[in-house]
């Protein structure tokens, strides 16, 4: 039993390992738990694969009026999870975090069946935190974790974060003809998220709407803005006088790294290790409100030269065009940048996470 939801920075990685699972031993038998999202759906089902659901609750930051009906809703799903379990009866349980995981692999520890907690992000998150005295193992995506994990440290296990197939299917020339994009243009791939990021879109636009035409000319973007953000920013790039194609969200996400030279992305865990996979170099911009976790992320790929750390917080338009112009101009810096995020992915993540899956599988 895999449970996973609420993005798709949780669910790819998931589907990765089953895989894998499956690949290891013919007659696997999995089921996904994941929210009653639709975006979790929408995967799944696009996935084939068999599902159930829990709520799209959140653990609550700090005490308000509603945590009481958040607490009546985790104890709903508590529950609910412990009837999925007893009547699944799986051999292990594993949890990629977030607030799916929590009330699975509680419903798993109760009646005594092995689990194992994925940490995708350097600092744990709130859910596995509150899981790790529990679990019988934890696996990591990145090794500096190990330090901030105190009297778990003798359960934490190194695997990597697992990275799909497919991402690898696709080259540079494909992707140009997929996007119907110009193969001789440099090209730039900006992506917030599954939920896109208001921020973000908006000073990457400004910042291109700042560019001489020349350099408008020499490059083409592959923009996806989240849904919020499509009408807008469609508009605004029918006047930039740049090669562009904008969508609100692409299921195959795998299709517009293919093409792309140079990235701007959030820093959750799952894209920049499926982007560091491929050698892409990156200009990294955390989401600065989920308790620093993306921020930590993109200062450990920074540290190691492995991306470029733009913060929100003192970025605007024109410090943004003169990163981008500065990066685009010095090829050099740009290989050396994919070079070093590459050397950060474990391309058999997903292989490594199940083999320490299926070691706790009950005899």
């Amino acid at each position: 039993m895999i449970a996973a939801g609420g993005s798709g920075g949780h669910i790819f990685p998931a589907i990765a390992l089953g895989r894998s699972l499956s690949a290891l031993d013919k007659d696997a038998d999995i089921m996904y738990i994941g929210s009653d999202k639709a975006l979790d759906r929408r995967m799944f089902e696009k996935e084939g694969v068999t599902f159930r659901t829990l709520s799209a609750n959140k653990l609550a930051y700090k005490f308000s009026p509603g945590m009481v009906i958040v607490c009546f809703r985790l104890l709903a799903d508590i529950f609910k999870a412990l009837s999925m379990v007893l009547s699944y009866r799986p051999d292990v349980v594993i949890g990629f975090g977030g607030y799916v995981s929590f009330p699975v692999i509680l419903a798993a520890g109760l009646v005594g069946i092995p689990t194992v907690a994925h940490e995708q992000n350097v600092m744990p998150g709130r859910a596995n935190k509150l899981l790790f005295k529990f679990v019988s193992k934890i696996a990591l995506s990145f090794e500096e974790t190990k330090d901030a994990m105190g009297r778990y440290a003798g359960k934490c296990v190194l695997t990597g974060n697992p990275i799909r197939s497919e991402i690898s299917k696709s080259d540079r020339s494909s992707g140009v003809k997929r996007f119907g994009l110009d193969g001789n243009k440099l090209t730039m791939l900006v992506m917030g998220g599954s939920q896109g990021a208001g921020f973000l879109n908006r000073t990457f636009i400004d910042a291109i709407s700042m560019m001489d035409p020349g350099s408008k000319r020499s490059i083409q973007v592959i923009h996806i803005t989240g849904v919020k953000d499509y009408g807008w920013a469609l508009k605004v790039y029918e006047g930039l006088g740049i090669d562009y194609r904008v969508y609100s969200f692409l299921d195959r996400i795998e299709e517009a790294y293919a093409p792309a030279d140079l990235v701007v992305t959030r820093s959750g865990a799952s894209a920049i290790f499926e982007l560091a996979f491929l050698k892409k170099p990156m200009i990294l911009i955390p989401y600065p409100y989920a308790m620093s976790h993306q921020l930590d992320n993109a200062r450990i790929f920074a540290r190691r030269g492995a991306a470029i750390l733009a913060e929100e917080k003192g970025l605007n338009a024109g410090v943004f065009s003169d990163l981008i112009l500065g990066l685009i101009k010095d090829g050099d810096k740009m290989k050396s940048l994919g070079e070093a995020a590459h050397r950060l992915a474990v391309g058999q993540a997903s292989d490594n996470l199940a083999r320490e899956v299926t070691a706790l599988k009950r005899r």
